[in-house]
């Protein structure tokens, strides 16, 4: 392409993407945003100022492409009009929020899998691991191309198509082992235990994507769903679920994870919280400058979940947008109860420009609103930029909200749970072996030597204690706080006179202190035989392997079912009776 069509084909991109908002997620709609703000009905101030804005649009849009032809044409040096345009809208879009952005082709495939729900693909779930981050398999999906050829958890991708990995993030592994499928990729492997590397050419094919990662029973009447995503078959996926559920057996209460579910599409959202709500009560509603992207959803449908079967909701730091929209949802109908940490905070609307080139606009184009008119989005988003954003919409400060039964609850700053469930502090040698990833390694080389090994249900002890062993032949060693602390008091002698006679005492509390680090391992011993079996579950079964060894020791699960089989604790929540013990006092207020 020429630099002179270069310049036109880019700047048109630059205009349709300020012009022209074709949303995905809601009714697209059917005039251009100018047309629908003139024929809104405002006062003629209001028409007017509006008028002057895509006046001044216009104006502007004028003076960047003159700037950019004149950078272009004249800079001292030779500039790639391309990037250079990329720069300029990137730059452009970083003085919005956050989730406005520009999204590169090889970016754009997320944004596909969440409304196509599938992927060309080999079937690999892939991290980074050790020290210098190889690129690793975390898990190879059942029933995929990867998975049939016989590649494991723990091998190191060090070749794709003879480009080594070193230096790969997982976006730049993932854009180059997707690609259509019936087209091959070859990959070259390093296995424990296996002196050469395995090659694989493997064929790609449509890999679909699960939003429901797990769902089974996990006690007597009590179901469990975790919900990952809301790509475009989430409602469905959580529908066919809660049915296989009661086709095992009575429910009697269903526990719901949306822990670290990131959100997806809003039909979706509406969709997933439809299972759970009686079909006229609302579920979300979305207010913007356009009048299509002022909305009010509502279930159509009768609950999959018969609405007096008891609910809790699990969510924390991780749960956004969609997630938000569901356990707000079923928050404010006093549906079931909320459970563990505060969620996210992202109650802004994007809507997605697709354009030719395989490139994409992602646009913030309205806010989230619960069935309370609680506005789901923490109010930092605008940061610095008073000077560019001037909303004309009501931006209110923290207020209180009231669900059906009248219970107080807060805006601004995500769903708070109806009961927080604190996290223990992750104790120093468990900080240190996660960050070196010595679990992984160690299942990765445990299944080498025991490649026969099928179950993960009894093999604590046994675990802990191989590990043990293994530890011994690794370089493995850390410094607590405490011996950190010693150690700069002790290279703080060399300023102080007479130091020696210091010298025994410092040598008795670093005596004092790696006793108490040796004695780590066995004080933190159920920590870190419970992460090795869900790492040896996650290796033999994948996420739903990790899901089912973890629901024991999940604090968040203990506490769901405890609710659940406590219908007076449940029905105390929801009526706004209840009352957290306080610590300083005995019994309960």
């Amino acid at each position: 392409m020429s630099s002179l069509n270069s310049y036109k084909y880019l700047f048109s991109l630059f205009i349709v993407a300020l012009l022209i908002a074709a949303p995905i997620f809601a009714q697209p709609a059917s005039e251009e945003p100018e047309q629908q703000l003139q024929n809104q009905q405002v006062t003629p101030e209001d028409a007017q100022a509006r008028m002057d804005m895509i006046q001044a649009i216009r104006d502007n849009v004028g003076l960047f492409g003159e700037i950019y032809r004149q950078v272009n044409m004249r800079y001292v040096d030779q500039v790639e009009p391309e990037e250079f345009m990329k720069a300029g809208i990137k730059g452009m879009l970083s003085t919005l929020d956050p989730y406005t952005a520009y999204i590169e082709q090889e970016s754009s495939d997320d944004l596909r899998i969440l409304s196509e729900g599938e992927y060309g693909g080999v079937g690999l779930q892939i991290g980074t691991r050790g020290t210098n981050r190889v690129l690793t398999v975390i898990s190879p999906m059942e029933g995929t191309p990867a998975f049939r050829l016989g590649i494991r958890a723990g091998d190191q991708i060090l070749f794709i198509e003879d480009e080594a990995t070193e230096g790969f993030t997982t976006s730049d592994a993932a854009s180059r082992l997707r690609g259509r499928a019936g087209t091959k990729v070859r990959v070259k492997i390093d296995r424990f235990g296996i002196d050469d590397l395995l090659e694989y050419t493997i064929t790609r094919e449509r890999i679909e994507v699960k939003d429901v990662s797990y769902a089974g029973m996990i006690e007597d009447g009590i179901g469990y769903i975790r919900l990952t995503r809301f790509s475009r078959s989430a409602g469905e996926e959580v529908s066919l679920a809660i049915q296989d559920l009661q086709a095992q057996g009575e429910i009697e209460g269903l526990v719901f994870d949306l822990r670290s579910n990131p959100g997806g599409l809003l039909p979706e959202a509406i969709a997933v919280a439809e299972n759970f709500l009686n079909a006229g009560e609302a579920i979300v509603s979305t207010r913007g400058r356009l009048q299509n992207t002022n909305n009010d959803y509502f279930a159509r449908n009768p609950p999959v979940l018969a609405s007096d079967i008891p609910l809790v909701v699990l969510i924390n730091g991780g749960s956004a947008s969609a997630s938000e929209i569901v356990s707000g949802a079923i928050q404010d109908l006093d549906r079931g109860v909320v459970v563990g940490r505060s969620s996210f905070g992202k109650g802004l609307v994007q809507n997605v420009i697709n354009f030719n080139d395989g490139t994409a606009l992602r646009i913030t184009t309205a806010k989230y609103y619960t069935p309370s008119g609680r506005l789901i989005q923490k109010t930092d988003y605008f940061n610095d930029n008073d000077a560019i954003i001037s909303s004309d919409l009501d931006v209110l400060q923290d207020s209180l909200f009231h669900t059906e039964s009248g219970r107080v609850v807060t805006a601004h700053g995500g769903i708070i749970p109806d009961i927080e469930v604190e996290t223990d502090d992750v104790g120093e040698l468990m900080l240190a072996l996660w960050r070196q990833d010595l679990y992984f390694d160690f299942v990765a080389n445990y299944l080498d030597k025991h490649s026969q090994l099928d179950t993960w249900e009894g093999m604590g002890d046994e675990l802990y204690e191989s590990f043990i062993v293994h530890m011994d032949s690794t370089e493995f060693d850390f410094e607590t706080e405490l011996l950190s602390n010693i150690n700069e008091l002790r290279g703080s002698l060399d300023s102080v006179a007479d130091s020696t006679i210091y010298l025994p005492m410092i040598e008795e509390m670093t005596q004092l202190a790696e006793n108490e680090k040796a004695g780590l391992f066995e004080h933190e011993r159920k920590e870190i035989q419970d992460r090795l079996v869900i790492e040896l579950a996650s290796a033999l079964g994948g996420s739903a392997g990790r899901t089912q060894a973890s629901l024991g020791i999940d604090p968040d699960i203990v506490k769901a079912i405890e609710i659940l089989q406590n219908p007076e604790l449940y029905s105390s929540v929801l009526a706004g009776t209840f009352a957290i013990a306080d610590p300083e006092t005995d019994g309960e207020q």
